[in-house]
């Protein structure tokens, strides 16, 4: 079964600028334990959540190994500095654990989790982990939340078919069958999607689902009417959840995930997707997924991650 792993203080270590006071702070000097059993916590703070999993990346063939990223990416937060934001403060949770190829209990730990952390009208913010981390966050934001709209960027629209079992690219299309299942609306749009990296089935599985997605060559190329439909899709629902596959970014940006992409995009393409995504003030829960430090060149895709989740908690 899956387990919580407490806040590791160590995890968050840097340099302290003593003569610059509190307009020299880094996070690992703002970062607070999460206060679990009692109520002096702050609202409008962001909570970070490791689900240290990639049972779903096994499942699914992929290159294991991001199960260990929370920690790596925990630590390239603590070097980054205060800015100016409207977050109250910065907790963390500690991790999920799946242990050996617990995935399911793993997810139950995290939905339970989730929707505390939301029902304390914080804002969750969950370090993958392989792209399974995705569903369990969308099944807790629905206990909370309706006319939720799914926003993920990722080369990939993550529509198979669970063959046999549940796996990192079969969230969405769960996502799909538990709307179906619960009389909700499947809304979803994925961003950076790569032709070459789905097959025909999936995306005819995605239109029949009423899904949209806008390509990485529309990004590239600075479509307007790829850009209208992300905006036209945040302004038409309550509340989203964002979801950041790290293997949208181009192999020569991140080469550190379980599936590398060719024709990817650019750290500044995707800081500005965040930008027109939290302009709105609707995102309620994010995760970052698909590290994978195995494969990492100098940290660079660690940094990525670490800076694509500064613009997020300074965006809300």
């Amino acid at each position: 079964m899956g387990m919580i792993q407490p806040f590791n203080k160590d995890v968050w270590q840097g340099r302290t600028d003593v003569e610059d006071g509190v307009l020299g702070q880094r996070w690992h000097q703002l970062i607070q334990e999460f206060p679990r059993e009692h109520q002096a916590y702050l609202e409008k703070a962001v909570v970070f959540l490791g689900f240290a999993s990639d049972e779903g990346v096994r499942r699914n063939k992929g290159r294991v190994g991001a199960a260990s990223s929370p920690d790596l990416i925990r630590k390239m937060l603590s070097v980054l500095p205060k800015m100016p934001s409207e977050v109250s403060a910065l907790y963390d949770y500690g991790n999920i654990i799946c242990v050996g190829t617990q995935l399911e209990e793993a997810r139950s730990e995290q939905i339970s989790v989730v929707k505390n952390l939301l029902a304390k009208k914080t804002y969750p913010l969950v370090l993958g982990g392989g792209h399974e981390v995705a569903l369990g966050n969308f099944i807790a934001l629905n206990d909370r939340f309706k006319n939720i709209g799914i926003i993920n960027i990722d080369a990939h629209l993550d529509m198979r078919i669970p063959h046999p079992d549940t796996n990192s690219g079969t969230g969405f299309y769960e996502m799909y069958r538990w709307c179906e299942q619960n009389s909700r609306k499947f809304n979803y749009l994925a961003l950076g999607v790569q032709k070459i990296s789905n097959t025909r089935a999936i995306f005819e599985r995605a239109e029949t689902a009423g899904a949209h997605w806008v390509t990485a060559d529309e990004i590239h190329a600075g479509s307007k009417s790829g850009f209208d439909k992300l905006e036209a899709f945040v302004a038409t629902h309550d509340v989203i959840y964002l979801s950041l596959d790290m293997d949208v970014f181009d192999a020569a940006f991140a080469p550190g995930v379980s599936a590398p992409a060719t024709n990817g995009l650019t750290a500044f393409q995707v800081k500005n997707l965040i930008h027109r995504i939290f302009k709105y003030r609707k995102v309620r829960l994010m995760d970052v997924a698909e590290f994978n430090p195995n494969y990492d060149i100098d940290s660079r895709t660690a940094r990525l991650a670490a800076h694509m989740i500064s613009e997020m908690v300074h965006s809300l």
